[in-house]
């Protein structure tokens, strides 16, 4: 949460909804200086954005960007709430506006990362003049007032790639897995930040349930530490019940009805830019022609590792790509 990882720039607002957020706020230049929004996804929290963080927030290289990064409902310092039905996109888009309006922040370059990219991809539609530009990592636009099923999903990319993509929402959207991933922690965060492994033990349905179950531990990546691990397990560990609500919530597509009621169009008019990982076995092809059809100007950028965070695996390929396109 902000206030473990960034206790000097941490910050609390209660919206209007009287719920409760946890951010980072740095505001090292003039007003009228870029502000950075970054949007975490699961199983995160402003903490993953550690390394962008500090690279736009360095002076002495000339940098003065002001950056907000929440931690978002459901996680860190963030009210938790327990029903599915309180993670609606709407609401959260509304807040985070809110978290804005309180720092005096007019406009944003709004940066997302896996399940983050589904926040911005709202924050796109419902205030489109609050963003100077959008960046997705690794996940694409979500297009508005879609409905999502989960058995189909699996169906279309088991035909496709041989094996169900997303086999592992299956597990999250039961009753019991935040209490099994809090109880073996370790071995869940050695195979979620182990995307190389994701195919055999993450993907099908049933592999990430035998996984935890079996308490089983693959190596620490190259590109964490054993202290930013320890941060990171100190965040989340006790509240994953709460962040797999945001799975549930799209099982039960909570958000259709918003969407469709305010008439959203698929369409992003301010710039875009597109980063993504080297294609390997779990990438799922279209995603460039997705883009193309909502965005008329996007740029594709793709880092040379193959794994899904790349923030913190491609950090400085990821900065650069950034920085020339917010310049």
């Amino acid at each position: 949460m902000a206030h473990i990882a960034f206790p000097q720039w941490a910050k609390t607002i209660t919206a209007s909804t009287g719920r409760t957020y946890s951010y980072v706020h740095i505001r090292l230049g003039k007003t009228t200086q870029p502000t950075l929004l970054f949007l975490h996804g699961f199983p995160s929290s402003s903490y993953d954005w550690r390394h962008q963080i500090e690279y736009f927030s360095n002076c002495a290289q000339g940098r003065e960007y002001n950056i907000l990064a929440p931690d978002l409902l459901g996680y860190g310092g963030t009210d938790k709430p327990s029903s599915p039905s309180e993670y609606r996109a709407k609401t959260m888009c509304h807040e985070l506006i809110e978290v804005m309006d309180r720092e005096g922040v007019e406009r944003v370059h709004a940066v997302g990362h896996d399940m983050g990219c589904g926040v911005l991809s709202r924050l796109a539609d419902y205030y489109p003049q609050r963003l100077a530009s959008c960046t997705f990592l690794t996940v694409p636009y979500a297009c508005p007032g879609e409905q999502f099923d989960l058995q189909a999903v699996n169906a279309m990319t088991k035909q496709f790639l041989g094996f169900e993509r997303f086999g592992y929402i299956d597990f999250f959207i039961g009753k019991e897995s935040g209490r099994v991933i809090d109880d073996h922690i370790e071995s869940f965060f050695s195979l979620f930040y182990n995307s190389g492994i994701w195919k055999e033990n993450l993907a099908p349905v049933g592999a990430i349930e035998s996984w935890l179950k079996a308490d089983k531990r693959a190596p620490l990546p190259p590109f964490i530490t054993e202290e930013e691990k320890a941060t990171h397990c100190k965040i989340l560990h006790g509240h994953y019940d709460a962040a797999v609500n945001w799975y549930r919530a799209l099982v039960a597509n909570v958000n259709t009805d918003d969407e469709v009621q305010a008439k959203l169009e698929p369409k992003l008019d301010m710039p875009v830019l597109v980063i993504t990982e080297r294609p390997s076995a779990l990438s799922i092809p279209g995603f460039v022609e997705q883009m193309k059809t909502v965005a008329e100007d996007v740029r594709f950028e793709q880092v040379a590792t193959e794994g899904h965070w790349v923030q913190l695996e491609a950090r400085d390929e990821v900065n650069a790509m950034l920085e020339k396109f917010f310049n």
